[in-house]
């Protein structure tokens, strides 16, 4: 009876122990299979980290690249300017002499004509008309938008820009008289001609701008060239960096400059060593006037561009002195 009991549970212990077995092949599949696995992950982690660093200095390579690039069309831009400025200036100083080695008949020595305005109009009145606007562009160039900043009504801003072209006019008509008169150019008789002839357009300008009204003028025209520079150079290096200037930004920036410039303003009240730069941070007190009145319209970002700017610009002029010790005219070349 005994013995007949216990076959029952020895295939009951048979079969769990099957079953046992069978579990533990399957929970060891399992474990090696999920081994696997996590050995594939790790190669493609890995194989992507490789991708992501060989990518990481590829970009890094490439912005390299573009700041020296840049920097070298920051320099090539400074050359330029300094090239047409000096240019400017030797055209200048070449049509000066002309002037002064022209003879009676307007023939030069160097085989040139010298043509004088007031002989046009004197031979034909109808000239003077396309004359006039020739002058109102000029001074429409000279001033640019500027004039704006005077908060005139538009018939005082119309009426200024119709004297500031007469000035001119007049000052020409005046130095042909003052010639045929026989007055020395730049003589105290001649500069007293030229203010005669203009008095009373001058006193025309004051009643609109004040007594300061040269300086006025004088401050106009600097911000005008503050204008340009910052429209041909700064605009560019904050595109390029990815923040470009609003027109409110681009403005305020304008303004800072123009209001740290001593153009046209008491040089007497300008600080000592104003343009020199500091040799820690390459910055003159000029550039901090300007970043810390900027910084009111830029943001922190848009201030380190403009910093740097300053600073290079000062590097520049550094290494390009290095090679103009004399300060006279020179042409860069590559």
């Amino acid at each position: 009876m005994v013995g007949i009991g216990l076959f029952p549970m020895n295939r009951t212990l048979s079969w769990l122990s099957a079953i046992l077995f069978l579990g533990c092949l399957f929970l060891g599949y399992l474990a090696a299979r999920q081994k696997t696995e996590i050995t594939q992950a790790k190669a493609e982690i890995k194989q992507v980290n490789l991708h992501w660093d060989a990518a990481k200095k590829e970009e890094q390579k490439q912005i390299l690249d573009l700041q020296q690039q840049l920097t070298a069309a920051k320099e090539a831009q400074v050359l330029l300017q300094k090239q047409a400025g000096q240019q400017a200036q030797e055209l200048s100083a070449s049509a000066q002499s002309k002037s002064d080695d022209a003879s009676t008949d307007g023939s030069t020595k160097a085989g040139g004509t010298i043509i004088h305005i007031s002989d046009i109009l004197k031979d034909h009145p109808e000239y003077a008309a396309l004359y006039a606007k020739q002058m109102r562009r000029n001074v429409d160039l000279k001033y640019g938008s500027s004039l704006s900043t005077l908060n005139l009504a538009p018939d005082q801003l119309s009426k200024l820009k119709d004297l500031l072209t007469e000035r001119a006019m007049s000052n020409i008509d005046a130095q042909q008289l003052a010639t045929a008169a026989g007055l020395e150019r730049g003589s105290p008789d001649w500069q007293a001609a030229m203010k005669a002839a203009a008095q009373d357009t001058e006193q025309q300008i004051t009643a609109i701008l004040g007594s300061n009204a040269d300086a006025t003028l004088t401050q106009l025209q600097v911000r005008t060239a503050i204008q340009n520079q910052v429209n041909t150079t700064y605009m560019a290096d904050f595109t390029d960096a990815g923040m470009p200037l609003s027109p409110v930004q681009s403005s305020g920036l304008i303004q800072a400059m123009a209001d740290a410039n001593y153009a046209g303003k008491d040089l007497s009240t300008r600080p000592s060593g104003y343009n020199t730069p500091d040799p820690t941070t390459g910055l003159t007190p000029h550039d901090n006037r300007i970043i810390n009145a900027a910084a009111q319209v830029l943001n922190p970002a848009q201030i380190q561009v403009l910093t740097t700017d300053q600073v290079e610009f000062h590097k520049i002029a550094a290494f390009m002195k290095q090679y103009n010790k004399s300060g006279g005219p020179v042409m860069f070349v590559p």
